[in-house]
C-alpha cells in the first residue's frame, strides 16, 4: 500500500517534469535549507520541492524538481536557487493517515503548498512544510532576519499546479 502511494511522488521527482537548474556553488545564488516539518496528518511518506518562475507551473529547461528531502540527512536538503528573480516554491508531502484503530482502512493523504519570493544574492532561507492536525503550510524564513522575506506571497494552488 505504501509503495502505491509513494510511486506517484517518485515519478514526479524522477522524470515527468524537468529539474531546476541550480547555479554552481561559485556562481551568484541564494540557498534554500529545507527542514522536515511537524507532520500530524500523515504517517511516514515523503516530501519534495519544486521551483518555477511563474505562477502557472510552466516547466522550462531551467525549472522543475529541486528534490526530495531527508528527515535524517540534512546534507540532502540544501538547494541553490538563482537570486534576484521571483521563484515559486512548491512543497508536497504525502503519506498515510494515522489510524486511530485497526478497523480503519489506510488512507492516502497529501499536502501541497506554493509560496513565491525574490531571493537575494547570498541569502539563506529555511523552508519547512508542516502538516499539523488541521491542514498544512509552507514556512519560508530569511535566516538573516529570522522573519519571512518581505517579498513572500502565499500563492493559490491552481489546476496547472496540481489540482484536478
Amino acid at each position: 500500500m505504501i509503495k502505491s502511494i509513494l510511486a506517484p511522488c517518485l515519478v514526479l521527482l524522477a522524470g515527468c517534469v524537468g529539474h531546476y537548474q541550480q547555479p554552481a556553488a561559485d556562481a551568484p545564488h541564494a540557498t534554500l535549507n529545507a527542514q522536515w516539518g511537524t507532520n500530524n496528518l500523515m504517517n511516514g511518506g515523503g516530501q519534495g520541492y519544486w521551483a518555477f518562475y511563474d505562477s502557472h507551473c510552466v516547466d522550462t529547461e531551467e525549472t522543475g524538481v529541486l528534490g526530495a528531502i531527508s528527515a535524517t540527512n540534512s546534507e540532502k536538503n540544501r538547494f541553490f536557487i538563482k537570486p534576484d528573480r521571483r521563484v515559486y516554491v512548491h512543497a508536497l508531502s504525502t503519506g498515510i493517515k494515522i489510524r486511530e484503530n485497526n478497523d480503519q482502512p489506510l488512507i492516502s493523504k497529501s499536502c501541497l503548498n506554493i509560496s513565491s519570493f525574490v531571493p537575494r544574492t547570498g541569502g539563506v532561507y529555511r523552508i519547512k512544510q508542516s502538516a499539523p492536525d488541521w491542514g498544512c503550510s509552507l514556512e519560508v524564513i530569511d535566516m538573516s532576519t529570522g522573519t519571512p522575506p518581505n517579498t513572500l506571497v502565499v500563492e493559490p494552488i491552481t489546476k496547472e499546479c496540481g489540482l484536478n
